[in-house]
């Protein structure tokens, strides 16, 4: 299917097609920060931005959601599902490494025998509509993870920001069926196409970062007592916030709610992160990461290591905001050349 034009004009009328049979959500600007909501006017979506602050996950993985419901009935129990997973999203102006994230998060939450459903039903049922980033921040290192700034491989649609108009590319079937619908699309010419390829080359040359982590996967998991880790521990505050913002952070706590009044309640999860002491606590009062130094390891090793041993894939897609939003200014660029540097004198102490 030929590429089409959309001018930023009709945005509005883009919305307005799209949520007459799906939900959408989109960047909007909320106190200063752009998060993705939930928007019926596309004069609410703010579209000159870098990147949102809380990557858009939390739509199909909550900051906190009702996993069921249930009543009492003397010894009987009724379960009711959530009825979420039954909505039908889309998510417009998702970036390629938010993109990306998805595809990391669907293989923890498809991983071994029992299956994530909620997850996996409300992935199913969400639509990616992305856009290129014409402009990388300078905390992004995507390229370093097999990423682009313009990578529309995990994309349902891919959009490139030609100043007044997008080019659209339909990428999945479902994609192409949309795009037939909006009939009132006009064909790109081949000078919107040239110029989206001059943006990309341009993007691309704009990440100065080159991380070399391909390969470290083995060495870190045998470096698990290096002083290295009490280096990088020492400035942390713990207080999360690379966790929380992170697109393929997945860690989550368990509640339960009940109203024994009504005879009802129901059960919850919520974030939760490795960085905070109460994570890994035992009911014993034993606490296997009882400092910073095991709780800031076990984030390293989780992206770098286990994902990789486990899944194939980096548990990272180098979107940069636990570098740009920590509070201490701790970069995980610094962190992984400290470590790649010591894998490098192992391999020339080895070799001699």
């Amino acid at each position: 299917m030929q590429e089409k034009i959309i001018f930023k004009k009709e945005i509005p009328k883009l919305v307005k097609e799209l949520t007459k049979e799906y939900i959408l959500y989109a960047p909007k600007n909320v106190k200063g920060n752009i998060e993705y909501k939930r928007v019926n006017d596309g004069k609410d979506i703010e579209l000159e931005f870098l990147n949102s602050k809380v990557p858009p996950k939390e739509i199909v993985f909550p900051r906190m959601e009702t996993m069921f419901t249930y009543t009492r009935n003397g010894k009987n129990i009724e379960i009711q599902k959530s009825k979420k997973v039954e909505d039908k999203n889309i998510i417009f102006g998702i970036r390629p490494c938010d993109a990306h994230s998805f595809v990391l998060l669907e293989q923890f939450f498809n991983f071994g025998e029992f299956k994530d459903d909620l997850f996996l039903n409300k992935r199913k049922n969400t639509i990616l509509m992305g856009i290129g980033c014409n402009t990388p921040r300078n905390t992004c290192f995507c390229t370093s993870l097999e990423g682009h700034p313009f990578k529309k491989d995990d994309m349902d649609i891919f959009m490139v920001d030609l100043d007044d108009r997008y080019v659209v590319t339909p990428i999945s079937d479902t994609g192409k069926e949309i795009i037939k619908r909006l009939s009132w699309l006009v064909d790109a010419k081949e000078e919107d196409l040239e110029k989206a390829i001059e943006l990309s080359k341009k993007a691309e040359s704009m990440i100065s970062t080159t991380l070399e982590i391909q390969d470290s996967y083995d060495f870190l998991d045998s470096e698990f007592s290096d002083p290295i880790w009490k280096e990088i521990s020492e400035t942390c505050m713990g207080c999360g916030s690379c966790s929380f913002l992170c697109p393929t952070c997945t860690c989550f706590d368990v509640i339960d709610e009940e109203d024994q009044y009504n005879n009802r309640g129901r059960r919850m999860r919520i974030w939760d992160t490795c960085q905070f002491c109460l994570y890994s606590l035992h009911t014993s009062g034993h606490n296997p990461r009882d400092s910073s130094i095991e709780r800031c390891r076990n984030r390293i090793l989780h992206k770098f290591s286990y994902y990789p041993t486990n899944y194939n894939l980096i548990g990272c897609v180098g979107c940069g905001r636990c570098i740009q939003l920590c509070p201490v200014n701790n970069d995980l660029r610094v962190i992984l050349r400290k470590l790649n540097e010591i894998q490098k004198k192992e391999e020339k102490t080895i070799v001699a």
